[in-house]
């Protein structure tokens, strides 16, 4: 799919016969015959795991015919193109855009890197760009071999609000096993990154599939991640009465598929919302105690609500949040979510998807399933889980500037 004639330019194209000799000449043909003439300045590859004797191959080929000015990509479980997810199945997904005015950075961060970079000023060196800049980044990372949360740390202090959207590769399950791609090679460790800067906006919608309960109470008494008291009282107490007071539907859902408790990023507000709480996991309580125990570091004061998740809810979720985007139309999009959505989670297949297009249009969109999404709840990046993260682009000013 490509998009509509004007300064910033986005296609994909995908192959799924991993035996073709010529995957990699299949996807550049397409692209170039989508986009038409001119240099192509960002391209994402993302290849289901079938294709993971083919990775060098395939990248350096792309890299070397398309000739963008920053590749990035990664294996994965599933892949997405357009309005389809191919879960079980091969297939590769080229995302390539043309960007006029736009500055990007590309970018490789190992753990070494992430040690050695530890000051504001040695981190925004490296990354080259300065502190003024409105940067947008893209982040594709090996879970087992970098530390995600510490490098979206170092981004919060060297680029405080700016957002981060990316997911985590999915295509092994050991170390090792999964392989990012930076410019023409293929790694096996670390994160790649893109910063892009200059003539471009990057609108973030980040849906986590949670529907919240009851209402909201503030934290007492905590340690660490667990939360002894709520407003004075038991934390398991309080959680029993408030869903005591639900309907039965959502009884239901917490008995069935468990709790989950929201932590509000932004407590100075007086009205809290969908897309207010960063959605955590109960990972269990004590019936003597009291406490409850959360995935999550929290602290007295943080105000907090109950959630349910369902395949309903999660749909729900992502058409509002998705449909409350008011910006400018966008050019394209990279769409990364939850390897325990999909068919594990919606009855139909292609469910985000299509939930993209049905909502915001038939873009040019390409992504994969994670083991883990990052991206922004209300300015502050987070990685998630059973979550949907997407990434829209656009112009920020006139789409013909050079």
């Amino acid at each position: 799919m490509s998009v509509r004639a004007g300064g910033m330019r986005i296609a994909t194209a995908a192959a799924t016969d991993v035996a073709a000799p010529d995957v990699a000449r299949q996807l550049v043909s397409a692209v170039r015959e989508r986009l038409g003439p001119g240099p192509i300045h960002l391209a994402a590859l993302f290849l289901s795991a079938h294709f993971d004797e083919r990775v060098d191959e395939i990248a350096g080929m792309i890299h070397e015919e398309l000739a963008p000015a920053a590749l990035i990509g990664n294996t994965a479980e599933a892949v997405i193109v357009d309005q389809r997810e191919y879960e079980g199945q091969p297939a590769v997904s080229l995302w390539a855009a043309r960007l006029p005015g736009v500055r990007i950075r590309s970018l490789h961060f190992s753990q070494s890197d992430l040690e050695r970079l530890n000051t504001v000023e040695d981190f925004r060196e490296y990354v080259g760009v300065t502190a003024d800049e409105a940067v947008h980044f893209v982040v594709l990372a090996d879970a087992f071999s970098i530390d995600v949360l510490g490098l979206l740390a170092r981004v919060e202090s060297a680029y405080p609000q700016r957002p981060v959207v990316g997911g985590m590769a999915s295509g092994g399950h050991r170390p090792g096993e999964n392989r990012l791609i930076f410019e023409g090679l293929s790694l096996r460790s670390g994160a790649t990154a893109i910063a892009l800067s200059g003539n471009i906006a990057v609108d973030t919608v980040v849906s986590q599939g949670c529907r919240p309960i009851a209402r909201h109470v503030v934290i007492t008494r905590s340690e660490r991640n667990v939360i002894h008291e709520l407003g004075g009282r038991k934390a398991l107490q309080v959680l029993q009465e408030l869903l005591q007071g639900c309907n039965p539907r959502d009884v239901s859902l917490a008995k069935q598929g468990g709790v989950f408790i929201g932590r509000a990023v932004c407590e100075s507000k007086d009205v809290f919302t969908r897309g207010d709480f960063l959605i955590r996991n109960l990972l269990g309580w004590d019936a003597k105690s009291g406490a409850i125990q959360v995935n999550d570091h929290v602290r007295p004061g943080q105000t907090v609500q109950f959630h349910v998740r369902d395949a309903q809810s999660a749909a729900e979720d992502m058409r509002d949040l998705l449909a409350a985007r008011t910006r400018p139309p966008a050019d394209g999009a990279l769409l990364f979510t939850c390897n325990g959505r999909g068919t594990r989670m919606f009855a139909e297949p292609n469910h985000d998807a299509a939930c993209v297009a049905a909502v915001s249009g038939a873009l040019p969109v390409a992504g994969f399933f994670c083991m883990g999404e990052i991206g922004p709840i209300r300015s502050r990046n987070f990685v998630h889980g059973h979550t949907a993260s997407i990434a829209f682009f656009r112009p920020a000013a006139d789409p013909n500037t050079d």
